[in-house]
């Protein structure tokens, strides 16, 4: 990219330096009519295109040693570098050389075949400013003829009224040329003017296009520039993510280290401890308990525990005997507790008159606090449960199997209507045969199934 860069700036400079030359040449053919250029100074259009290809000559100058300055630094980077070594990239390093020299030759040593220079350069090798200075002094004697020949035209026409005096009487035959010679001559300024407003509206144009082609090259390297530091945006912008990506990796890199760290010495420390507690265990407790702490029990724990108790220094005898006392003075409070002997195993029969004495009895025991307010004891199972209706289910066929006049009590209770748990009225069967659908535990049917439903479950 920058030898093709150097390469468009050697083409421009190339073409300016032929413009450069033609304006020399211009100059060095420009011709002055009499009465173009004032008698009194020099010729505008030489002075302007003087100054012109003297500030071309000045600007090309710069401009070459500018781009002598990087094509130095091109060949040198090519020489140095061990990379490149690419024969096109030589050859473009040497034409770029090659065409430096040319225009540097073109600029000292430029030889023009202008026949109205050759009076002027006698050597073949005259560089550009030699022929620029050849073509001033050109113009300058063509301005100097042309004053001279004004001057002249002057002189004659100054002195012909004193030759019409003398001569009047005599015809002139030139009378009749001078009006045209005069006219012709006007015509000859007209054209000379229009020729030197075509030829500064010429140097213009070609200034206007070295501006142009130089400004296009300014804009060319504008626009590398700006590529450039795009790249380098854009790599810049790469490092700064890679950057983040690499501490964001550091610090879960640090995390993992600090977390396996503790893993690992809360391990050891296990391990440590474990090993320990094994060592403790079967080498060092079994021996200790039989040589240490029981000799040091027997031997001298109990004797004095024993002497102790035997002073009276520690509390416990007073304690034994407060708590012996308070033992036997409750006891004396209680009533005495018959025990009678276990059933034998025959349905329970009840004797006439044995439940008002159980009424008429005092509870003891926990029977005295689960008693009611009319002295009969409370069924501790809540109300409506199943062991509450089945309690009294049993308590009505009771008092059904007992005979009428037994007493006043079992009167009463006969003539009381029969009710369940829940509240329910029982009604008398009588004669109503009983439900079939209704389902009854038989043991000889339903414990066979109950075993094998255990079995199957096993």
């Amino acid at each position: 990219m920058k030898n093709q860069s150097v390469l468009d700036a050697l083409s421009q400079l190339s073409d300016s330096i032929k413009l450069t030359f033609q304006l020399i040449s211009r100059l060095s053919k420009l011709s002055f009519q009499p009465g173009s250029t004032p008698l009194q100074g020099d010729g505008d259009v030489r002075i302007e295109l003087s100054h012109d290809i003297r500030d071309a000559l000045k600007h090309h100058d710069d401009t070459l040693d500018s781009l002598r300055q990087e094509i130095e630094d091109v060949v040198e980077f090519g020489t140095h570098s061990q990379r490149r070594r690419d024969s096109l990239k030589d050859r473009e390093r040497a034409r770029i050389a090659a065409q430096l020299a040319r225009l540097d030759e073109d600029l000292k040593q430029y030889v023009h075949d202008d026949p109205s220079l050759h009076e002027y350069v006698t050597d073949k090798s005259y560089s550009a400013r030699s022929q620029f200075r050849a073509a001033q002094l050109s113009s300058k004697r063509a301005s100097e003829a042309a004053k001279q020949k004004e001057r002249e035209i002057l002189f004659a026409s100054l002195q012909q009224p004193t030759e019409t005096d003398s001569t009047s009487s005599t015809p002139d035959p030139l009378a009749a040329r001078r009006p045209q010679s005069k006219q012709l001559t006007q015509d000859e300024l007209l054209i000379n003017a229009s020729t030197d407003v075509t030829s500064a509206l010429r140097r213009t144009h070609n200034l206007l296009t070295s501006e142009l082609s130089r400004s296009r090259f300014a804009q060319e390297t504008l626009d590398q520039s700006t590529a450039a530091l795009a790249d380098l945006g854009e790599r810049y912008t790469d490092l700064d993510s890679l950057l983040s990506n690499s501490k964001n990796l550091l610090g879960a890199l640090v995390r993992s280290q600090k977390s396996d760290t503790w893993y690992l010495e809360t391990a050891f420390y296990i391990l440590v401890t474990t090993i320990c507690w094994l060592v403790f265990r079967r080498l060092i407790y079994g021996p200790a308990w039989w040589f240490l702490w029981l000799p040091f029990k027997f031997l001298l724990l109990k004797p004095f525990y024993l002497l102790l108790a035997v002073f009276g220094i520690t509390g416990g005898s007073s304690a034994a005997v407060t708590a012996v006392s308070s033992l036997s003075s409750t006891i004396s409070t209680q009533p005495t507790i018959r025990l009678q002997p276990s059933a034998s195993g025959d349905r329970p029969t009840f004797r006439r008159g044995m439940d008002q004495r159980l009424a008429n009895a005092v509870p003891v025991g926990g029977g005295g606090a689960k008693a009611g307010k009319d002295g009969q004891p409370q069924d501790p199972s809540p109300a409506g449960s199943v062991s509450q209706s089945i309690g009294q289910m049993a308590e009505a066929s009771r008092e059904q199997t007992q005979p009428q006049g037994e007493g006043p009590n079992e009167a009463k209770e006969h003539k009381e209507p029969q009710r369940r748990g829940d509240g329910t009225i029982l009604q008398e069967r009588g004669d109503i045969p009983r439900n079939p659908k209704k389902k009854m535990w038989e043991e000889d049917v339903e414990a066979p199934k109950h075993q094998m439903r255990k079995r199957d479950e096993l």
